[in-house]
């Protein structure tokens, strides 16, 4: 499967594919599913400087 989709296709072939989806789609019409913001650089490394580290084990000779 080569084919590049946009997101609107993916969409789609993810609501064709799933009924359970399009139901609950279908009960909420007005929804648009839009995909989350992509983080930045500064966004992750900032969450990996701010992540605290979990204690190493003292290890015993």
């Amino acid at each position: 499967m080569s084919e590049r989709l946009n997101n609107d296709q993916i969409i789609q072939r993810i609501t064709e594919a799933n009924s359970d989806l399009k139901r609950y789609l279908n009960l909420a019409p007005g929804l648009k599913p839009t995909p989350p913001q992509p983080i930045t650089p500064n966004e992750y490394f900032q969450d990996l400087i701010l992540t605290p580290l979990s204690p190493q084990p003292t290890l015993q000779p």
